[in-house]
């Protein structure tokens, strides 16, 4: 019989349940780590979660991977992974699965910023009645303006909800397409005039070869003084000492990773 290989930690293993049910004609084995793995790699034909990039081609029957993650880079963009050597492997993502918790996450963060949380949070700690200071802090996000760079299914539950609290959105997109719920949609050229009014900036893009380290100190630099800075996509899209300098300087006025 046929394996699916299903990776996945403990935590989680009332969902291999679920997997079994719809898995029919199919030997469902759970393992987690590469010694598990590889004793089942003669017979797996298709593979839930990750599969270390080095074990693809010690699989001689992979017809399908899919990944519990958004991203794919973990794997095509890996050394040990020659897509070439698999034109028949079909690799697919999880992405769209995560916009809700992503969206609200960003405004969870967005407004602990602007209500002064972490600071009511020490003043909290160390029994301290807050100063004038840290109410002067405070603000709202009404009529404010959010930049979001990339606009697939987080970007546009993000704006959906920025609509929400009287915001104004702005989407950056590669291609251009209309967002739902933003004021305009622009191309990666001319985000930087965009940048400039924005109060909120929200990154949630992939990793590629366009967007490694695209907000940069030049990004940095073309926002307006003080903005807000949320990125809830790869990492390596943002050049992270750039954005020290930025926030050491005052040019961006908070950081959210």
């Amino acid at each position: 019989m046929p394996a699916l290989l299903v990776c996945l930690p403990e935590r989680q293993l009332a969902d291999l349940d679920r997997v079994r049910q719809i898995a029919d004609g199919y030997d469902v084995v759970r393992a987690e780590g590469e010694a598990e793995i590889r004793p089942h790699l003669d017979e797996a034909e298709i593979v839930l979660g990750y599969l270390p990039p080095g074990l693809v081609s010690e699989a001689p029957k992979l017809q399908w991977i899919q990944s519990w993650s958004a991203g794919l880079d973990w794997l095509v963009e890996h050394e040990d992974f020659d897509p070439q050597a698999h034109p028949d492997l079909a690799v697919t993502s999880a992405s769209g699965i995560h916009a809700v918790p992503i969206g609200e996450h960003v405004f969870a963060v967005l407004l602990a910023l602007s209500r002064q949380i972490p600071r009511a949070l020490r003043d909290q700690r160390d029994r301290r009645w807050g100063s004038d200071e840290d109410y002067e802090a405070a603000f709202e996000w009404l009529d404010k303006r959010l930049v979001m760079i990339g606009a697939g299914s987080i970007g546009e539950r993000v704006i959906r909800l920025a609509g929400a609290f009287g915001m104004q959105s702005v989407a950056v997109r590669a291609s251009g397409e209309e967002t739902p719920g933003a004021l305009r949609t622009v191309t990666p050229d001319h985000m930087a005039g965009e940048l400039a009014e924005a109060d909120a900036v929200v990154v949630a893009l992939p990793l590629t070869d366009a967007t490694y380290r695209m907000l940069d100190a030049q990004a940095f630099g073309a926002m307006k003084p003080g903005a807000v800075f949320v990125n809830v996509g790869r990492g390596e899209t943002v050049d992270q000492y750039d954005l020290v300098e930025a926030l050491r300087s005052g040019q961006v006025g908070a950081a959210a990773l």
